[in-house]
């Protein structure tokens, strides 16, 4: 959802330059993925768990200090453009209603599709949304007059923009691409699949390279969209505005369908918060209390769905503030996390793992690179 609103901003105040900020923020997320995948692949333990046991109470007090702050900005980001979302698709259906009431309605939901529906409806309502957004971003991408060429220079010149705050803007498409917390569950999904040994680590990297080759095949069209269609606005605003360009522009139905398109991104991203997320907080409880739960278990207990009911409730009461207070914040507390799982990776996959699977001397470069970058980042958004 935040990737939707910040490739577009940037698009339309920075154009095609920075396009190549997209290609290395998903090599950034693709080799923290790929060492998620290797450190668990050798050891059968999550991330969380050998943070637990290797680096020990610094670990434990730094997930303590920033996992409940990250789920009340993000909660509360998500159950805010939730509610925005719905209330301007409600009024296409000449209905009434607030953002408060369509927040709230989205968030329950979320929570009954994974309550109730479990794993098997998750899955579904899952590929329909992500087949939803992906063909409504590709048609509009097609429908804006596009310079190839600016193109092609975009994604290979490295060039910076001579304007006010190409920088900071450029580190968040690169930070937006890069991910947070949540690229830890790719652990808790491939402890549910059959893979092992080195060949199961060469058949995540072929599928982790798919996945986020197709990420920054969203990001750079919309960041080719904001380009020509944004006209005024910040966030879940900006969105709205791109859809009023394709209804004013090229036809009425395609503003629509674009705003359906956001509503589909902003939706996805509430389940699969809700649904990941509380299986970092169960890991990391049971570990701690030293009772021991196979990964695929965990989705199964008291302490997983405690934390699942509570990220849905609990970050309502965030729906008194605006969307861009929440989005700020959201982008502030996300970019937190990087660095130290970068560092993590850095430690465990070079002193805990056997031979074949140690990081190699390109990879610890890279994760060193993904470090200081994310320091820097945040550094630069705190100053």
């Amino acid at each position: 959802m935040g990737d939707l609103a910040t490739a577009s901003f940037v698009g339309a105040h920075l154009g095609l330059a920075v396009l190549w900020a997209i290609l290395l923020g998903g090599v950034f997320k693709f080799v923290l993925t790929e060492g998620i995948a290797r450190w668990q692949l050798a050891s059968n333990l999550s991330v969380i768990q050998g943070g637990i046991i290797h680096l020990k109470l610094p670990f434990i007090l730094f997930m303590a200090i920033y996992f409940i702050p990250w789920c009340w900005f993000v909660g509360g980001a998500l159950i805010n453009a939730a509610g925005v979302a719905g209330k301007e698709i409600a009024f296409l259906f000449g209905w009434d209603v607030s953002k408060t009431s369509t927040g709230i309605a989205h968030s329950v939901l979320a929570l009954a599709v994974l309550l109730i529906g479990k794993q098997k409806l998750f899955d579904k309502a899952m590929s329909l949304l992500a087949a939803l957004l992906f063909v409504i971003v590709i048609a509009c991408t097609l429908l804006v007059p596009i310079d190839a060429m600016a193109v092609v220079k975009g994604l290979l010149a490295f060039q910076l923009p001579v304007k006010q705050g190409a920088l900071s803007w450029t580190l968040a498409l690169m930070g937006g691409v890069g991910g947070t917390l949540t690229i830890l569950c790719y652990g808790y999904w491939l402890a549910g699949s059959e893979r092992q040994g080195v060949v199961g680590l060469q058949t995540s990297r072929l599928d982790i390279a798919i996945s986020y080759s197709l990420t920054c095949l969203f990001g750079i069209c919309m960041l080719i969209i904001g380009s020509v269609a944004v006209q005024e606005g910040k966030g879940l605003s900006l969105l709205l505005s791109i859809s009023q360009y394709f209804s004013q522009n090229i036809h009425p139905l395609l503003g629509s369908f674009f705003l359906f398109a956001a509503w589909a991104a902003i939706f996805s991203s509430m389940l699969g918060v809700w649904q990941s997320v509380p299986l970092i907080f169960a890991d990391a409880y049971y570990k701690i209390k030293q009772r021991n739960f196979a990964l695929e278990d965990l989705p199964h207990t008291s302490a997983y769905k405690g934390w699942l009911v509570t990220l849905a409730v609990v970050p309502m009461f965030s729906l008194v503030f605006s969307f861009q207070e929440m989005q700020k914040l959201y982008s502030l507390i996300g970019s937190l996390f990087m660095p130290i799982l970068a560092f993590t990776l850095l430690y465990l996959n070079n002193k805990y793992i056997s031979k074949e699977f140690k990081n190699s001397t390109f990879i610890n470069v890279c994760l060193a690179l993904v470090f200081l970058f994310f320091v820097a980042t945040g550094l630069y958004k705190l100053l």
